[in-house]
């Protein structure tokens, strides 16, 4: 698997499995960004016609479609949820400075939920998963995930394994 290198990692720990989000759902974000950056080019001559102003105007208009081209695929790819053999790590890169980082034991879990809602989400095959923690902490939910129960079903078996490692040390 394919660590993300702004993720460590503790010493002997493996990762099982790297999530990120389906594209598919905010498929139409990308196709409004990249029009918006396309868009100036069918513009150019009369643009440029109107000389500094026109020349600025095409230059703002380009600059700003690619920043939030750029935005939208960083908020993409530095999303991430991995299942390591001893916790999973929920990745959350909101904006270009902000970035929130969750992470969990396996004994810490106390419920694994999968929800598919739509029929889009539905037949490509994408979900929500939460994770339900012990006491007061904050549940952990990934969405637009594909094929979430073999997630939720690979989390449960460590889960269970995590478990019985416990119990055996006791």
């Amino acid at each position: 698997m394919d660590v993300p290198k702004y993720i460590e990692l503790k010493a002997r720990e493996e990762v099982l499995e790297v999530v990120r989000a389906s594209v598919l759902p905010t498929l139409w974000m990308f196709v409004l960004t990249t029009i918006w950056t396309v868009l100036p080019f069918f513009f150019l001559f009369p643009l440029w016609r109107q000389g500094t102003w026109g020349v600025f105007v095409f230059v703002v208009w380009l600059a700003s479609g690619l920043l939030l081209l750029l935005r939208r695929f960083l908020l993409w790819d530095r999303t991430v949820f991995l299942v390591t053999d001893a916790r999973v790590i929920d990745h959350d890169q909101r904006g270009f400075f902000h970035r929130v980082v969750t992470e969990a034991r396996f004994e810490d879990v106390e419920e694994v939920s999968v929800r598919v809602k739509g029929i889009v989400a539905t037949l490509f095959g994408y979900g929500s998963l939460t994770l339900h923690l012990h006491g007061s902490a904050a549940d952990i939910q990934i969405d637009r995930v594909k094929h979430p129960q073999h997630l939720a079903d690979l989390i449960n078996d460590l889960r269970v394994r995590a478990r019985q490692s416990t119990h055996a040390v006791s």
